[in-house]
């Protein structure tokens, strides 16, 4: 079976259950009608207020987005501040332990050759 004939036979068959439906009520047409007209109307309003909250939605979401993006942005200069802050109270400390490295490899060499200089003798 293919698409077309499967909404030929829906449509076919909805309007054949709403006729026999209006042929079978005990309500006049007017009546009927009537409260089509109100059954519509209250669809409508529905979807009008689904419509909106959508749209309220939508605006949040893209709020707190703007808001988010803002958050993150002033965080990372936070970070970056605290990062300068932090590298820039170590330095000193990172040379002293750089000079010191450095007298001991030297002691180390100094060491070398003096056992060095006692294995040959």
């Amino acid at each position: 079976m293919n698409g077309k004939s499967f909404i030929y036979g829906v449509l076919i068959g909805g309007a054949i259950a709403g006729i026999s439906t209006l042929l079978t009520t005990s309500a006049p047409g007017a009546d009927r009608r009537a409260q089509v007209k109100v059954a519509a109307r209250n669809i409508q309003t529905t979807l009008d207020e689904l419509k909106q909250e959508a749209i309220q939605v939508k605006d949040q979401v893209a709020q707190a987005i703007d808001e988010g993006k803002s958050t993150v942005g002033n965080i990372a200069e936070e970070i970056q501040v605290s990062v300068e802050l932090w590298q820039n109270s170590i330095k000193p400390h990172q040379e002293t332990i750089q000079q010191n490295i450095a007298n001991v490899e030297k002691e180390l060499e100094n060491l070398e050759k003096e056992l060095a200089k006692n294995e040959t003798k």
